[in-house]
């Protein structure tokens, strides 16, 4: 009945039997900056003070910085890597071994490279008390939540599947849960450094609240966009409706980073009280709980089933 409205929702905008993706994607952006703009509008500009993308190059900060900088430069890189095996179609000689080890290689550099490597900030430091050593068992914690339980909602929810030959946890191959953390890493660093840059810009109250809330909606929503946009001409991971796991699915994929992304910017943002890594794993597995209700309470809305066959 839930999709059936939305269906319904859906012709009564004007998208006709065709259900014009491009069209209701833009509709949907246009509609977001413009209330964007005027949630902008009362902003005040902080007085004092840089506006900041990364985190800041003071001693106490020097830790979170690299381990941003470290995301950054390597974000590039497993974008490469898996661009050229979309595109070139190399994953039609992928067997379930292949996918395996191809995730591997896209994953571990995020935990590999900063240990075998560590910055200079963090040489002196036990491995734990480093930013990014949190940072990733923050990441690996929610994603492998979203993999372990959030991938069924899709499932039932949005009828999607993989299709691919793969070795599978709880139905989902191994391969997506390393790649989801692989993902996850490069949004969550650009998150922290849109909310940081909004932080830093405006002068604290109710109007910056208010903005910081809209943005991370729409942060949200155009990040699981891009995502289902990206992944569509891979042949073995399939929706039953495209027009709405574009534009419902976007919204309901959102709602993973809706309370991540403020969440995993907290880790370590204050100079003066950093968290311990096992107060990085609790906060982790807190967000991956109320991503986890705010998911079922859409799908009781909806009247979908959570056990039936898909």
């Amino acid at each position: 009945a839930g999709w059936a409205d939305a269906g319904r929702w859906a012709d009564a905008l004007g998208f006709g039997e065709e259900k014009d993706e491009v069209r209701a994607m833009a509709a949907i952006f246009a509609t977001g900056i413009f209330v964007l703009a005027l949630l902008a509008v009362p902003l005040r500009p902080r007085k004092r003070g840089k506006a900041l993308w990364l985190a800041p190059g003071t001693a106490s900060m020097a830790s979170k910085r690299w381990g941003e900088v470290f995301c950054l430069y390597y974000t590039p890189v497993w974008i490469l890597l898996i661009g050229a095996v979309i595109v070139l179609q190399l994953y039609e000689h992928f067997m379930r071994w292949e996918y395996l080890w191809f995730s591997v290689l896209e994953a571990a550099p995020f935990i590999v490279y900063p240990l075998a490597f560590p910055a200079k900030c963090d040489r002196g430091k036990p491995w734990s008390e480093r930013y990014i050593v949190k940072a990733n068992a923050w990441v690996f914690i929610f994603s492998f939540i979203g993999s372990y339980w959030y991938t069924h909602y899709f499932y039932r929810v949005l009828k999607a599947d993989y299709t691919m030959d793969g070795h599978r946890l709880n139905d989902v191959p191994i391969a997506m849960y390393l790649l989801a953390f692989t993902y996850f890493m490069t949004y969550h660093v650009f998150s922290n450094m849109v909310l940081r840059r909004v932080k830093t810009m405006y002068e604290p109250g109710l109007a910056r609240n208010v903005f910081e809330g809209g943005l991370i909606v729409f942060l949200a929503y155009a990040t699981a966009f891009m995502e289902s946009f990206t992944i569509c001409t891979f042949p073995y991971y399939r929706f039953e409706n495209r027009f709405m796991a574009w534009t419902l699915g976007s919204a309901f994929y959102g709602i993973y980073f809706i309370v991540s992304f403020p969440m995993f910017l907290r880790l370590d943002e204050n100079p003066r009280k950093k968290h311990s890594l096992f107060d990085a794993c609790v906060e982790a597995l807190a967000s991956g709980m109320a991503v986890l209700c705010l998911l079922d309470f859409v799908r009781l809305a909806l009247g979908v089933e959570l056990f039936a066959p898909h």
